[in-house]
């Protein structure tokens, strides 16, 4: 009974040969049940026992001899000089780094000839790690069992049907000032679709986002939002924020989530992303964030898609494409109302005019509300008027209202009669 699935090779060769010599009638596939051991491996020293001996069997081919692929002192020496830019970094992207940037670069052929480097493996680097003593950001924690499990919710099936934002703050250059990273994830692939850099949470940094997102991909079906005050009117939870109206002229519906981790991918996104961007800014030498917004929507989504992103369960795409020639202005705008007088309104303290395009005033009678339109990315005003848009001219600086002090009701009836 003792050798019933027991993985003894000593034991399998003694059984093989004795069958070979025909002291026992056991078949090969009987042994191979017996010592744990797989058919195919004991056919094979089947037909090589009368080659070898016992000891030649038990000792494996590569015993005492060094490996080929053993790192040369001048290549240990190299990587711990390529690595000195990058004091925190994953296993993982350092590997990444090393392959693109010396491996694959053509213009480092000479240098990989000279000092003889190979592509390595995860498992080189991660014992690398360990004897130099470097430090990973992400250590791998045990999971605690526990009897109540959540299970994951399934990804949308289709790209664009369901959009994750978030925005997270760090301190992306370094320079001790934390700037704010609005990005937006696809649920259905996990790839990011668009980020800003803004000093703070804001409209502006998510209406950047989606203004990219509607002309690289289209209008998607709904966002995934927390409850910032940006997304959730508090006072009045049946009327819009003036970002839900924005998405709301698109059609696109607005979902909250309870919890971070009901939003689970962008979350997860924000912290690979915060984990990776710091090294790629000093690998790729960005220095101020107008340069950083521009790269990481032209070069870095590409690239962060290609390593993490994976396709979608069903192939098309619950985007709705938008025309060309679609003026954004219209839809990322601040929208007011004013009361005309003397042919002008008030806004922050100055006089505005509406006028056609030929410069003449556009003829409003007094006491009229008109909507206004103020542009979230120029701060441009306009006013809109059966259904077309006029542009207004600052007339003069209006100045704050100024305070009085009266001190009784009679200095306040005087003062009203010659207002």
């Amino acid at each position: 009974d003792f050798l019933m699935l027991t993985k003894d090779k000593q034991t399998a060769l003694s059984l093989i040969k004795d069958k070979v010599n025909g002291v026992i009638n056991d078949s090969y596939s009987s042994i191979a049940q017996q010592t744990g051991f797989s058919k195919r491996s004991i056919l094979r020293w089947a037909r090589d026992i009368e080659k070898k001996d016992m000891d030649s069997f038990l000792t494996h081919g590569n015993k005492g001899r060094q490996p080929s692929n053993i790192a040369e002192d001048s290549e240990i020496q190299f990587i711990r000089e390529f690595k000195k830019p990058y004091p925190v970094i994953t296993i993982a992207q350092f590997r990444d780094i090393y392959h693109e940037d010396v491996i694959y670069n053509p213009a480092m052929h000479s240098v990989v000839e000279s000092l003889h480097l190979r592509p390595r493996s995860y498992t080189f680097f991660q014992s690398l790690y360990r004897r130099l003593n470097w430090k990973s950001p992400i250590q791998r924690r045990k999971r605690k069992q526990t009897k109540e499990r959540h299970l994951l919710r399934e990804p949308s099936p289709r790209r664009g049907m369901l959009i994750q934002i978030d925005g997270t703050p760090y301190d992306w250059l370094n320079t001790g000032q934390r700037w704010c990273l609005h990005l937006a994830v696809d649920d259905a692939t996990s790839e990011v679709l668009a980020g800003w850099f803004a000093e703070n949470e804001c409209q502006r940094g998510y209406c950047h986002v989606m203004r990219i997102i509607l002309q690289k991909y289209g209008i998607p079906l709904s966002l995934y939002s927390d409850k910032h005050t940006i997304f959730r009117n508090y006072k009045n939870n049946d009327s819009p924020t003036q970002f839900g109206m924005m998405m709301e002229n698109l059609g696109i519906e607005l979902i909250f989530a309870n919890t971070s981790q009901a939003k689970g991918r962008v979350e997860r996104m924000n912290f690979t992303v915060q984990n990776r961007l710091i090294n790629d800014i000093i690998r790729f030498r960005i220095q101020t964030y107008d340069q950083l917004n521009a790269w990481f929507n032209s070069f870095y989504i590409p690239y962060i898609n290609q390593k993490l992103a994976f396709p979608p369960y069903d192939p098309y795409s619950e985007f709705m494409e938008m025309d060309k020639d679609f003026d954004y202005s219209t839809i990322f705008c601040l929208r007011e109302t004013r009361i005309i007088h003397n042919n002008m309104f008030t806004y922050n303290s100055y006089y505005y005019l509406p006028v056609k395009e030929n410069g003449e005033p556009v003829p409003i009678r007094n006491g009229i509300e008109i909507d206004l339109r103020i542009d979230v990315f120029t701060r441009q005003i306009r006013i809109y008027r059966n259904e077309k848009y006029y542009k207004c001219k600052r007339a003069k600086y209006r100045g704050p209202r100024k305070k009085s002090l009266m001190d009784n009701q009679k200095d306040l009836g005087h003062y009203l009669e010659q207002k």
